[in-house]
């Protein structure tokens, strides 16, 4: 065997064993759960601190608020693009399942938009179980809602979430929330208006 061809043949036998551990490493991360570096563990842009933003930011609506733009407030948050996207709240009187982000907005926007105030609380957690390219968090709130009409309605709620690792960081693929209404007395003590 001649150098030149020797050296054509270890060059071949590099590339194919650099393909090799290529596609090793990409199954490595897929079996083990490694994540793009795009979602973090900790900080503003983790599950547990996204899911705070959910409910405190993307959910509150103060008097003099524009109409409520679910894309706009909470967008950001979903997954718009997945087949595998599942939303539910007790608190919808038709009790949809939402199977994409699009279908959730249309359910929620008008009810909202009506809404006077809607004021939260974080209860409980978030607390969250890191799965690598899927990581699910729950926690329990309190909202007081004030309708067009001036009723307040209080409600205690947990909410369970999961979201999947996307190259746009984390993105909610799935929503289960359960909703128990509670007296005027026990909202305005854990939800106070900052009127009072």
């Amino acid at each position: 065997m001649n150098s030149q061809h020797y050296a054509v043949r270890s060059t071949c036998t590099a590339l194919l064993l650099f393909a090799c551990l290529a596609s090793l490493s990409v199954v490595a991360s897929a079996t083990t759960g490694e994540r793009p570096a795009t979602c973090a563990t900790r900080g503003p842009a983790s599950p547990g601190e996204l899911h705070r933003e959910w409910i405190l930011v993307g959910w509150e609506k103060h008097r003099g608020d524009s109409p409520f733009d679910f894309r706009q407030r909470l967008g950001h948050l979903y997954h718009w693009n997945s087949d595998d996207v599942r939303l539910y709240d007790t608190f919808d009187p038709q009790h949809r399942v939402a199977r994409s982000a699009d279908e959730w907005a249309s359910i929620w926007t008008e009810p909202f938009t009506t809404l006077r105030e809607a004021r939260h609380s974080v209860l409980d957690g978030p607390d969250v179980i890191d799965g690598g390219t899927l990581s699910a968090s729950t926690l329990e709130f309190a909202a007081r809602l004030e309708t067009s009409a001036g009723e307040i309605i209080g409600n205690r709620a947990r909410t369970s979430l999961v979201w999947e690792c996307t190259p746009a960081g984390w993105k909610i693929v799935r929503e289960h929330t359960s909703v128990r209404i509670v007296s005027r007395e026990e909202i305005d003590t854990i939800v106070p208006h900052p009127d009072k």
